[in-house]
């Protein structure tokens, strides 16, 4: 929990040069713990300070990922009189994530002796990261991996419940109504994955999601 407990004060020390104001509205940013993508993110260096006079109002930019780097947004006035500011900085994102208890080669299926829960900083990480252990049981490692590391969706891989040839059931919903029909898989794919399915009556092509291992579902209408 050394993340959760860990002051900014070292963070953002006071610089004689640099409106005092301004590093205490940053401190105070800070400290009320802001997040993005459900991690909270912690000052580590300013890289440039702005010549602003007194303090301003901070908040974070849109984010789809977890960068080192961040331009803060800082504010002062309303209105007309509105002027904002990019603020370079260097920040820990830290999450509580679904970790590797110990060193595991690569093609190896996940299961839930291997795995552990750690608060991490994952800036700079690309892809998903998951909090829930359940749902990393099953995953597939595309490299080896070391103690510690974070399960990233970059580096697993869901094996497939249906391969491609396989014969499946065919759930058609609609107006309330569940038919069965039996097919064939055109590709491979996992739970809640879109697949092409022939119907072998029909000869027709259809778009699926698969359910299970033997079984893909259509919804028409609506239903």
């Amino acid at each position: 929990m050394l993340f959760m407990t860990q002051g900014l004060q070292a963070a953002t020390p006071v610089q004689p040069s640099i409106n005092i104001e301004l590093q205490k509205s940053l401190t105070a940013f800070f400290a009320a713990q802001p997040k993005a993508n459900g991690a909270i993110a912690k000052l580590v260096k300013v890289q440039h300070w702005p010549n602003i006079q007194g303090s301003v109002r901070w908040s974070l930019p849109n984010l789809r990922f977890l960068p080192k780097r961040v331009s803060l947004i800082a504010e002062q006035g309303h209105g007309k009189s509105l002027r904002r500011w990019y603020v370079s900085t260097q920040v820990r994102w830290v999450r509580q994530v679904v970790t590797m208890k110990h060193d595991i080669s690569a093609r190896t299926v996940l299961d839930r002796s291997m795995l552990q829960k750690e608060w991490k900083d994952i800036a700079g990480l690309r892809g998903q990261t998951w909090t829930d252990i359940n749902d990393v049981i099953g995953l597939k490692t595309l490299r080896n991996m070391r103690k510690n590391d974070v399960v990233v969706s970059s580096i697993v891989k869901r094996p497939p419940l249906i391969k491609r040839g396989d014969h499946v059931t065919i759930l058609v919903k609609t107006a309330g109504i569940q038919v069965r029909a039996e097919g064939i898989a055109l590709k491979s794919g996992s739970r809640g994955d879109r697949m092409l399915v022939q119907n072998i009556r029909s000869k027709q092509t259809l778009q699926s999601i698969v359910q299970d291992a033997h079984t893909v579902s259509i919804t028409m209408g609506g239903a």
